[in-house]
């Protein structure tokens, strides 16, 4: 199942096959094969998960230990 993904995303990048080609192609596997194929595509992130990773990450703060981190929460706790 890996290599059967692996070509048939390669084919889409490099552009030799569209995402109809490819759905028919997965169609065309062992019912188990497209449980794996279901089982991969549920794990792939999605859009605001890959933008949310993405985001800039300037001007938030950086801690060094677990020390610092629970002095922040006792901030955040003694300000509210």
């Amino acid at each position: 199942m890996t290599v059967v993904l692996i070509h048939l995303a390669i084919w889409f990048i490099v552009g030799i096959m569209n995402a109809a080609e490819i759905i028919e192609e997965i169609a065309r596997l062992p019912e188990d094969e497209k449980g794996k194929v279901v089982e991969f595509v549920r794990h792939l992130p999605n859009a605001e998960t890959i933008a949310a990773i993405n985001e800039p990450l300037e001007g938030l703060p950086r801690y060094h230990n677990m020390s610092e981190v629970r002095n922040a929460v006792k901030d955040l706790v003694r300000d509210a």
